[in-house]
């Protein structure tokens, strides 16, 4: 039996269970809950992965802390189980979380028994010599949350979009709208301080429902995301904002700089940077509809359900192929 461990209370990815029937694996959902503190939550939705799933069983764990959870639980807990997480994330601060996950992390990344997945070459490597362990970790591009339909670039004028509620660097964007005084700036997900002063050009909310974030979205130009860590963060809204004919803006690090280059958006490592290219893209309105036809066809060709599943499979394989060697 495969069971995907989601962490909201939705099927996040319906088309993979879908798949995984059709190939003859019985498959089905395990929902983490939401009714308490994040982390009482992530240990409670483990915990409950583990009491179901029987010897042999896979778990696919929608965020890597799960993943590692999930496989702890089940070696205190003395279950041969397989476990598979599809995005290895670990930041690169110094908060309680991640110096306890740096804990968890290293033994269970390093068994057979527990395969992670990345969103990136490149951050693979990185998280190799984080982890030190020689043990490769799989790729798997996110999924590209195609909506059915790529719009072209259309020019709304002067507007960047800046949404998102994780791990964003507020103050870089501040900074980058103060170097683009002429441009309107619409923050999404960000809560000024009280008495602080804001730039004359930044518009704020803390919170929009999802279909006015969209709606907002639609009604930029560009669409920046910058990453507060050296981890996965911004791929969602970046892949959204790209079937909506958006051009994406990002600060580059190890995921960013294999999904955003400057054939298919903007990318840079300071906020100089980022804002001198935002005002030359935006100066050759034919280069940004080629931006955002390269993007989507990235998104089309590398970040597929398609392309999802089979990769997501060859880790299954793998995973089922240990289990049946024990």
């Amino acid at each position: 039996m495969i069971y995907y461990l989601t962490y909201y209370q939705t099927n996040v990815f319906p088309f993979l269970i879908k798949y995984l029937r059709s190939r003859g694996y019985e498959a089905g959902y395990l929902h983490t809950p939401m009714n308490s503190d994040e982390y009482v939550n992530a240990f409670r939705g483990a915990l409950h992965a583990v009491d179901v799933a029987r010897a042999g069983d896979t778990i696919i764990t929608y965020l890597c802390s799960a993943g590692v959870l999930c496989w702890w639980i089940s070696r205190l807990k003395g279950k041969k189980i397989s476990v598979i997480s599809s995005n290895l994330t670990l930041k690169d601060d110094r908060s309680t979380r991640t110096r306890l996950m740096r804990l968890l992390y290293p033994q269970a990344v390093k068994s057979e028994r527990d395969i992670q997945l990345v969103t990136s070459k490149s951050y693979g490597k990185l998280m190799q010599n984080v982890l030190h362990t020689s043990k490769p970790f799989p790729l798997l591009r996110d999924f590209n949350q195609y909506p059915g339909y790529a719009h072209a670039f259309s020019d709304n004028g002067k507007r960047i979009f800046c949404g998102g509620h994780t791990q964003r660097d507020w103050q870089r964007y501040l900074h980058i709208a103060e170097l683009l005084p002429d441009w309107k700036f619409l923050f999404i997900g960000f809560t000024p301080k009280q008495g602080g002063h804001l730039p004359h050009n930044i518009k704020t909310f803390s919170y929009l429902p999802f279909s006015d974030f969209m709606q907002a979205m639609r009604e930029s130009t560009i669409v920046l995301n910058i990453a507060k860590y050296n981890c996965p963060a911004g791929l969602t809204v970046l892949m959204q904002s790209a079937w909506e004919g958006r051009v994406t803006a990002m600060n580059e690090n190890d995921v960013s700089k294999e999904y955003v280059t400057d054939e298919r958006g903007i990318i840079g490592k300071t906020d100089e940077e980022i804002a001198e290219k935002i005002k030359q893209a935006y100066a050759d309105q034919e280069e940004m509809g080629r931006k955002v036809s390269c993007m989507q066809a990235f998104l089309t060709s590398e970040c597929s359900a398609e392309r999802y599943c089979e990769r997501m499979m060859n880790a299954i394989e793998a995973a089922q192929a240990h289990n049946l060697s024990q």
